[in-house]
């Protein structure tokens, strides 16, 4: 299982390349890819509770961009995914994402940490430059940026 950085409370991980062909495709992907980094105990179980928050209300947020999340009992350890798609999917409404951020977080802590990183990743999401930087860097250049702007002010 993945140990959180003494400094970060959340992880970043990136999966580029994501061959999806649906919304419940990315989502179901990135699901199992999190149980696979031990982030989350059971992949099924914690899509299952994605989709349930995605049925309260879609997450396109604009930009090409979902952002599906979850405060769930499978979560181990807070974590956001930054997933890029090989070609763009139907995400809602008939709008096109081709940039997915999952994030997951633990369901006792929850409440607080879950509003400041969906807050702190909306303010990054309204530049352009980040949001370029996101679809051309590199996996560790993305996680740099990522811990540089959206996440610097979630340190313990």
């Amino acid at each position: 299982m993945p140990e959180q950085n003494e400094k970060r409370p959340v992880s970043v991980e990136t999966y580029f390349g994501l061959d999806a062909t649906s919304k419940a495709d990315a989502i179901t992907q990135i699901g199992h890819f999190l149980a696979e980094q031990g982030y989350v105990k059971e992949g099924d179980a914690f899509v299952k509770d994605v989709f349930a928050r995605e049925d309260e209300m879609p997450t396109y947020i604009g930009h090409s961009i979902g952002l599906p999340h979850s405060k769930s009992t499978q979560v181990e350890n807070a974590v956001v995914v930054v997933g890029r798609l090989n070609k763009p999917i139907i995400w809602s409404d008939d709008n096109q994402v081709d940039l997915i951020f999952l994030i997951a977080v633990p369901k006792e802590s929850a409440g607080d940490l879950h509003l400041k990183i969906l807050a702190q990743l909306a303010r990054s999401l309204m530049h352009e430059d980040f949001r370029e930087g996101l679809r051309t860097l590199s996996a560790e250049e993305v996680k740099e940026l990522m811990y540089e702007t959206s996440l610097n002010s979630l340190k313990k």
